[in-house]
């Protein structure tokens, strides 16, 4: 059996060197431009609008396109569309596994993920394009520009002003205080953002309106310049104050949290958005639809109202790895290639001369860990529960799980192929961060493993396998059983749950796999309740994202949640993380920031703070009939794919455009009329 696996191993191996990746031969753009080359806020001569929009226009029901633009909209500039000014009309299809829990995202509900949240939210400033730049910094969005005072503790920052929303009401300030004042500050709202992560120099931040255009933001500290990746997606999704106000208790007295949690619920459209498109239609578990955005306040340099494509539809599947067989099967037009179990598959179908689809592959960006619970108060119920959590935060149990993990026999013959290699967790290889030489590694030997669960009091005492409990803990004689929990919709994590289930019985450990979706994920790892958890680590930019790393808030990391009111005893590795990452938040120099986290990096695999299993190099696949999508795109770098291009721009020439079916549902001023969300509370 195992020389089969080796020859097909090999096989692949020769199939993908073989084989050039797409794309290798076509312009690049990352590296290529400056912010000003990318977009900029102008006032055009005049403007155009897809013809759709101007039919409602001639037909009374909406204002014309320069009533419905800013003054000076954003201009996305043709350096960065890799095909140029595109064509009006046509659908995006996409597929998603995730339902939609409401629109309500300043309350930490999900839009479904899978591009849809990136296409109806709005953030004051955008990282994702950054790849694109010179010199990477945050990109304007809302926000057009902004300077320091002289003394560096005050951010003044400039809005795009005569931006509306979907509905036709103005964004302005107040939208923002209200994101921030109202929701992140807000300790009875769960929010994306963080209240911690707004604290400087020990002083929370603090924000003031100066006019309907222009904020200041007030630090306790000179120029924290990691502060704009709080501005950016999900963490500042700007919330339209107008609509969510009246279910908040400090607007109106006679609602609840209960009621703001549970505002906009998925099927009452249309959803209110600053987006390109606008949610019109959803039937759960079936279909999303969204149509284009009629006041949506970018243009192209010819003045063209954008987006290009009309429709946007959704297929909701079961599974994430359904998207992948739908671009196989020409039924959807992009999918991440981030389950190795389909990687030979995926490539063979593109090597096929009537493919509808190409694929590109990145470096090593993509990581699958163990985290165990290390949180000592948050959701301890029982005797059991206070043990297990005491045993995690000893370093030498969880040398004990890295060295019963055979990686290689995972990388090699679980998921076979050049695009999977082992990992010992921090940063993926493929990181700028990554330093080969910080990297401690507790490699493979189940035996020192039963010799390390041995010193810490455990043995079999009935001679069944299972290792025991110590005569000095609250549960003595008890068997050694962990739960690990999996999130349903990771195949490549199950697979490689299936390969560790037998190493650790081979070391005296029952481990127990928990399927759960992606919502009840998020849940429980928000609440604390779960033990151990196998989940795939999206980022290799440890700056951006230092929550994903360390205790850098009171709700990160996942593994190690604070309770209520911050109570959390962090171990002294954890502290050194802290301090690190505090102090690198007002860092300014990249090759000193560097330093600092490669230094962040040798603590964390040192005291075994995840267990890395094996890494991954994200790969996108993508419909051939997509136009402007930049072919050296990264499938993740400062943040997702589709983060990372203007969606916007995407078009489909009109030869190859599949009828619009949802043109009806364009919203207009009557559409909103008469909402739930609009509606006195009872």
């Amino acid at each position: 059996m195992f020389k089969q696996k080796l020859s097909i191993l090999i096989l692949i191996i020769v199939v993908f060197l073989a084989v050039p990746l797409a794309g290798a031969q076509d312009k690049k753009f990352a590296g290529q431009f400056t912010k000003e080359q990318m977009w900029t806020y102008e006032k055009l001569n005049s403007y155009n609008e897809a013809p759709e929009l101007k039919k409602l226009v001639e037909q009374g029901q909406l204002p014309s396109v320069e009533k419905r633009l800013p003054e000076k909209p954003r201009i996305i500039k043709t350096n960065i569309m890799a095909n140029g000014i595109g064509q009006y009309g046509g659908i995006w299809r996409g597929t998603f596994a995730v339902p939609v829990a409401s629109w309500n995202w300043g309350a930490q509900k999900t839009q479904g993920w899978y591009g849809i949240t990136q296409m109806v939210q709005e953030s004051l400033v955008v990282s994702g394009p950054m790849w694109m730049l010179k010199q990477p910094d945050p990109l304007p969005n809302l926000a057009t520009s902004w300077e320091w005072s002289e003394d560096g503790k005050n951010l003044t920052m400039h809005l795009v002003e005569g931006v509306k929303w979907s509905d036709g009401e103005a964004f302005t300030a107040d939208d923002v205080l209200f994101t921030y004042n109202d929701l992140i500050l807000n300790d009875n709202i769960p929010t994306f953002g963080s209240k911690d992560a707004w604290i400087y120099g020990g002083q929370q931040t603090t924000l003031e309106k100066i006019d309907d255009y222009t904020i200041k933001w007030h630090f306790g500290v000179k120029k924290p310049v990691h502060v704009f990746y709080n501005m950016d997606y999900l963490d500042f999704a700007v919330s339209p104050k107008h609509i969510y106000q009246h279910f908040h208790p400090d607007y109106n007295p006679d609602a609840s949290y209960d009621d703001f949690v549970n505002a906009t619920p998925p099927d009452d459209l249309p959803a209110v958005t600053l987006g390109p498109w606008v949610p019109t239609k959803y039937e759960p578990g079936q279909q999303l639809v969204m149509v284009r955005n009629p006041y949506y306040w970018q243009v192209d340099e010819a003045g063209n109202q954008l987006p290009y494509l009309s429709e946007v539809r959704y297929n909701e599947v079961e599974s994430g790895d359904i998207r992948t067989l739908n671009l196989i099967g020409n039924a959807t037009d992009r999918t991440n290639l981030e389950n190795p179990s389909t990687f030979s598959m995926v490539k063979q179908a593109s090597l096929k001369k009537d493919a509808p689809f190409k694929i590109e592959f990145g470096p090593f960006g993509m990581g699958y860990q163990i985290s165990m619970n290390l949180s000592r108060y948050l959701s301890v119920n029982n005797d059991r529960e206070a043990e297990l959590r005491e045993l995690f935060r000893k370093k030498l149990f969880r040398e004990s799980i890295s060295e019963t993990i055979n990686r290689n026999a995972i990388a090699n013959v679980a998921f076979p192929g050049p695009l999977i290699q082992p990992w010992y967790g921090g940063y993926p290889s493929g990181s700028s961060y990554y330093d080969e030489d910080s990297v401690i590694k507790y490699e493979y030997n189940p035996e020192q493993a039963r010799k390390n669960l041995a010193e810490l009091g455990f043995k079999d005492s009935n001679n069944d396998g299972i290792l025991n409990w110590p005569a000095d803990s609250k549960i003595a004689g008890d068997e050694l059983i962990i739960e690990m929990m999996i999130n349903q919709d990771q195949q490549a994590v199950i697979n490689a749950a299936e390969a560790i289930q037998p190493m650790f019985r081979e070391v005296g450990i029952d481990l127990k796999v928990k399927l759960v979706s992606a919502n009840n994920v998020a849940t429980r790892v928000g609440s604390g309740n779960f033990e151990m958890y196998f989940n795939r680590l999206d980022s290799a930019i440890p700056f951006i994202q230092m929550e994903l790393f360390g205790p850098f808030r009171n709700n990160s990391p996942d593994w190690h949640y604070a309770s209520a009111g911050g109570k959390r005893d962090l171990l002294d590795f954890e502290k050194e993380i802290q301090q690190i990452m505090k102090e690198a938040r007002y860092v300014a120099d990249p090759a000193e920031r560097k330093a600092m986290f490669q230094k962040i990096l040798k603590i964390y695999t040192e005291n075994v703070y995840t267990v890395g299993v094996y890494e991954v190099r994200r790969g996108t696949g993508l419909h051939k009939r997509i136009k402007n999508w930049q072919p050296d795109i990264p499938p993740y770098m400062y943040n997702w794919t589709i983060n990372s291009i203007p969606v916007q721009i995407l078009y489909v020439d009109k030869t190859e455009q599949f009828p619009t079916m949802f043109q009806d549902t364009i919203p207009t001023k009557t559409d909103y009329n008469n909402r739930s969300w609009q509606l006195p509370l009872k």
